[in-house]
């Protein structure tokens, strides 16, 4: 029902973690691992050499994983195009997912009963942020567009690079300008946050935090040309990812 489709360079440290969740998820029928580097504008972030991505695919070793390296793709739009051409014949939805982001067990097959009747053919979800630690988070208007109902010849739009997370037919009108990406991720409807969320673990990993403090005890968290304010909450490790639960700073 739904494939995954994984854009990932130099992120073995934290691919293990989505992986496994999607991997045991019945409702996950295909991963698509898109692998290697891009000449475009829009670099990867931190980055690893060890534990390679091809490494962590071949140490999990599920027959759902269709793992694809090429070094030659001008922008990241180009990586997914590529592997898009494997999805499965049962595909219905595509989910992607950064190597950084993992999801609930269970909020997997909330989002798989909640795709039978979706109304609509693009969706965002919105991410969880913890600390370091574990045991604390930031919370901030964070919603990734992610889920799209699979068309044959939907695609990333070529040539936008920003746009690389965008699944769409070429049918849809798109604007040329990258200017104009806001629009587009405005018509994306939001999935509800107690059918779904993701874990974002890019503080877990980054050598260069996005967030500052702030004034009177509050952070600041830069991203994607936004500076949001939060105050610092707790967080219940017992509702995190079952890969991620008993997960410390130091294994990861």
């Amino acid at each position: 029902m739904i494939n995954a489709l994984i854009c990932a360079y130099k992120s073995g440290d934290v691919l293990g973690l989505a992986l496994r969740q999607l991997v045991d998820a019945p409702c996950v029928t295909r991963i698509l691992v898109a692998d290697g580097p891009h000449l475009g504008p829009v670099k990867p972030g931190h980055k690893v050499d060890h534990p390679s991505v091809q490494k962590v695919v071949a140490r999990i070793a599920s027959r759902k994983i269709v793992y694809e390296h090429t070094d030659t793709c001008p922008t990241r739009a180009d990586k997914v195009n590529h592997i898009l051409k494997c999805v499965s014949n049962d595909c219905s939805w595509i989910l992607g997912v950064d190597s950084d982001e993992v999801y609930h067990e269970d909020a997997l097959k909330r989002l798989a009963n909640f795709l039978t009747s979706a109304p609509y053919g693009r969706y965002s979800i919105q991410s969880i942020n913890p600390y370091p630690d574990l045991r604390h988070q930031i919370k901030i208007v964070d919603w990734k567009p992610r889920v799209y109902r699979w068309i044959d010849g939907a695609q990333a739009p070529a040539g936008h690079d920003r746009f690389h997370q965008l699944i769409l037919h070429p049918k849809h009108k798109l604007p040329q300008a990258a200017g104009k990406r806001q629009r587009v991720l405005d018509t994306i409807v939001r999935v509800p946050p107690d059918v779904c969320e993701v874990w974002h673990l890019h503080e877990l990993r980054a050598t260069r935090s996005r967030v500052k403090k702030g004034k009177d005890a509050s952070v600041i968290w830069g991203g994607g040309g936004k500076q949001c304010p939060s105050k610092v909450y707790p967080l219940d490790i017992t509702s995190a990812p079952k890969s991620i639960r008993c997960l410390g700073r130091d294994t990861l």
